[in-house]
């Protein structure tokens, strides 16, 4: 058995001894991470028994269906967990107790490209809207074991545009409305490629895009001048055959001098139900909403979801 099958078969193991358990307020923003119960341990050694870890959650917009959950997990001792084997559960919660667990996937590290900081993510299926449970167990790469637990308020509809429905077709601004790029970008090194077409134009176009919301000089992350600079990589690679839009969460970018009083959102934020960055979204040929990202995403993940609509 190699080192990577007995770390997972030990995430596993450590995954098995936690229970869900109901929270006692449903839904909304009175949804609190859960309580973990374990099964027995006395007769467990103390360097192996699990460590109890805080989940993060990243991810604010989670509706029924496929959902990509971010998330970062913290050792009240050791701080942020970055390198281990994280397995993750969910479960749907009710008065009765937790049912499942319905899914148990393997999550996966996204380095953010500030210090050493970043999330785990996993692709998950809710089936039904209500007040959800993830349960995770943890490896580290020393062989410690971890569990951890939290709840989710999962929505019939999400605020933002839901995979597989049609994108907003939003009038957002371009260079033509402007007269330069510091009146519609804080980007301090702009592609014009990114600011050439509005995204309904985009989409009448017959060919995929990728639509990047992100506020570089003023994002509350540091995310956003990086999440620019992966999309403009990508493009170098797709833009031949995809449409590449970039939409600035401030309306007035140049008004605003370092003082975000002054700044008034851009409408097109409204459209697409967004209240956080950034936010990137692919979209097929047809204008499907194919692929979504909350918080920075990789160039693997963008990549990936790119080749999937251009096949």
């Amino acid at each position: 058995m190699t080192t990577a099958s007995r770390r997972r078969g030990l995430a596993a193991l450590t995954l098995a001894i936690v229970v869900v358990m109901a929270i006692a307020s449903c839904g909304g923003d009175d949804v609190e991470p859960t309580a973990v119960a374990r099964l027995p341990v006395a007769d467990t050694p103390a360097s192996t028994s699990p460590v109890e870890l805080q989940i993060a959650l990243a991810s604010t917009d989670i509706s029924v269906g496929r959902n990509r959950i971010a998330f970062g997990l913290i050792d009240r001792q050791t701080g942020a967990v970055r390198d281990a084997l994280v397995v993750v559960s969910t479960f749907f919660l009710t008065d009765d107790g937790p049912q499942g667990p319905k899914e148990t996937v393997d999550a996966v590290f996204r380095k953010w490209p500030v210090g050493q900081s970043g999330v785990f993510t996993v692709e998950v299926n809710f089936d039904r809207p209500g007040t959800w449970g993830l349960g995770v167990g943890v490896t580290g790469a020393d062989g410690r074991p971890g569990t951890g637990s939290a709840g989710l308020d999962v929505r019939e509809i999400g605020a933002t545009p839901p995979l597989d429905s049609p994108a907003p077709r939003s009038n957002s601004k371009t260079i033509a409305d402007v007269e330069d790029f510091d009146q519609i970008t804080t980007d301090v090194d702009p592609d014009p490629d990114l600011y050439a077409l509005t995204i309904a134009e985009a989409i009448d176009s017959g060919l995929p895009s990728l639509v990047v919301f992100a506020t570089p000089a003023y994002c509350t992350t540091s995310t956003c001048g990086p999440q620019l600079g992966v999309v403009k990589d990508i493009k170098k690679t797709y833009g031949d055959s995809a449409n590449f839009v970039h939409v600035e969460v401030w309306d007035n970018p140049h008004e605003i001098d370092g003082d975000l009083s002054r700044g008034k959102l851009s409408p097109t934020l409204a459209e697409w139900g967004l209240v956080t960055e950034p936010w990137t979204f692919v979209l097929d040929r047809n204008g499907l909403v194919a692929a979504k990202f909350e918080g920075f995403a990789t160039t693997e993940e963008l990549e990936e979801a790119m080749v999937a609509v251009l096949r």
